[in-house]
């Protein structure tokens, strides 16, 4: 890995000692594209999943280029670039990089600098509702990752064993309640492969910590810290943190145990995936186990066909810890008492979008920052094509939610059904290549919003996505 990280450092001068690297051509997009909906806010499916490029609250024309690029390649080791400009004009107008990273890989293995799209999870992240622990809703946290982006063989042992891991560091934005906050993540997953079957369990850790808090100050973020933050272990006694931290462990854990079950046809691959929310050390001796992500996926090798992929998934986030007699538990999935800004960046929920931010009360200790974490939900997404150069997705999504537990101190019984609103979520989305543009595609789309969580809402969105190519 040190060829690796030369290369990150020294990507100009490491490439120029080879000049028929064989390095990839500019990839180069341009995007454009226009949303409004019928109500003040943007219907679900249209603002989620986007990667923080929309604005929910609105209209938006949205204006995007980007590239990606090969600086180097050599044998076992490539250096690659990428970034993509977004300028938004809507009521909260922007002009951001929402991906902007150096690759360097070698022998399997990717190190990573920047911000770059990588959601967590073993389902379909097109197609999917949102994964529990990272997924494409929010603008990507800047950080560094060492990581595999496939599974690779133990060795020695015929490819029957194989194993997937990760380990980021990044940094969080200053206008949250704890400000500059860190965030550590880390998986490990490992499979077994027995013919056309295989299995695949792993563990996903992630904590916010350190930081400036409010009250507190600066809050432990040595590299003594560091280590227990990895290690899951509570904060120093002897420290300033937080008594929850010092009880529990150091900063805001959001975590999962994840299982798939797959089988490979010649015609087609399907997997069932369970993932498990881990919230507390509680939660990690299946206190909830009922809580997580059931998903069902489905994808065809033949890509021509009007069925190419879906995805059905079953959320369930009700337990939250509490004993077997007991209502609902204090877990308060997503928040912490001391994070009050959550699992968020930049006002977006990092995880599953159908649990929501209340952005009024970022800055207002008495006002929970996270909202509505009690949720029963259904999703189903599908894609095709209709024809060669027509292509479409459809989400529906149905959740019955519950709103949030008001008592951070303390289990309750609360009077769910009382509290209970029911929201259908549905998007039609179009792209249609133009024969005669190479490179060239219109885009439309159609999504709408009924039930008691959000207006009655129906929006629309057009715009053309160019994919011009240079050597």
């Amino acid at each position: 890995m040190l060829a690796a990280i030369a290369a990150m450092l020294f990507p100009v001068t490491v490439a120029a000692q080879d000049t028929d690297s064989g390095a990839s051509p500019l990839n180069l997009q341009v995007k454009s594209a226009v949303y409004g909906s019928s109500q003040g806010a943007l219907p679900f499916w249209l603002h989620s999943n986007r990667n923080g490029k929309v604005d929910s609250s609105g209209v938006n024309w949205i204006n995007e280029i980007g590239f990606r690029t090969g600086l180097f390649d050599y044998g076992r080791l490539s250096v690659d670039a990428g970034a993509n400009l977004v300028g938004r004009l809507s009521g909260n107008s922007s002009a951001h990089f929402n991906e902007l990273y150096l690759h360097a890989d070698f022998g399997g293995y990717r190190l990573s600098a920047g911000r770059f799209i990588n959601p967590i999870g073993l389902n379909n992240h097109e197609l999917s509702v949102g994964s529990m622990m990272v997924s494409r809703n929010a603008t990507p946290v800047p950080r560094i990752s060492l990581h595999t982006p496939e599974f690779l063989d133990v060795p020695f042992l015929n490819g029957h064993l194989q194993y997937k891991g990760m380990f980021s560091h990044g940094r969080l934005e200053d206008s949250r309640f704890v400000s500059n906050a860190l965030l550590h993540q880390k998986y490990f997953y490992l499979r077994v492969n027995a013919g056309k079957w295989s299995g695949t369990g792993g563990i996903i850790h992630n904590v916010v910590w350190g930081g400036e808090h409010p009250r507190f100050g600066q809050l432990p973020q040595s590299f003594s810290d560091f280590l227990r933050v990895v290690t899951g272990k509570a904060a120093d006694s002897n420290s300033n943190a937080p008594g929850i931290d010092i009880g529990n462990v150091i900063g805001n854990a959001i975590a999962a145990y994840e299982f798939g079950l797959r089988y490979e046809h010649e015609q087609f691959t399907a997997s069932l995936t369970r993932l498990f929310y881990l919230e507390d050390k509680v939660s990690a001796r299946f206190r909830s186990p009922w809580d997580g992500v059931w998903g069902l996926n489905f994808s065809a090798k033949e890509r021509n066909r009007f069925v190419t992929d879906f995805i059905y998934e079953h959320i369930n986030t009700k337990q939250q810890d509490a004993k077997p007699f007991q209502g609902r538990g204090r877990a308060n999935y997503y928040d912490n008492a001391a994070y009050r800004s959550g699992w968020t960046y930049h006002n977006q929920v990092l995880g599953l979008p159908l649990i929501l931010f209340n952005t009024e009360g970022l800055y207002d200790e008495q006002t929970k920052s996270i909202r509505n974490n009690i949720i029963i939900g259904h999703h189903f997404g599908m894609k095709g094509t209709f024809t060669k150069q027509l292509r479409y997705r459809l989400f529906a999504t149905y959740s019955r939610n519950y709103g949030f537990n008001p008592f951070r101190d303390k289990e309750i019984r609360l009077d769910l059904d009382a509290r209970r609103t029911d929201q259908y979520s549905l998007y039609l989305g179009l792209q249609y290549e133009l024969p005669n543009v190479k490179g060239l595609e219109l885009s439309a789309s159609v999504a709408a919003d009924t039930g008691q969580l959000y207006e009655d809402n129906i929006g629309l969105g057009v715009g053309f996505v160019w994919k011009p190519v240079y050597r």
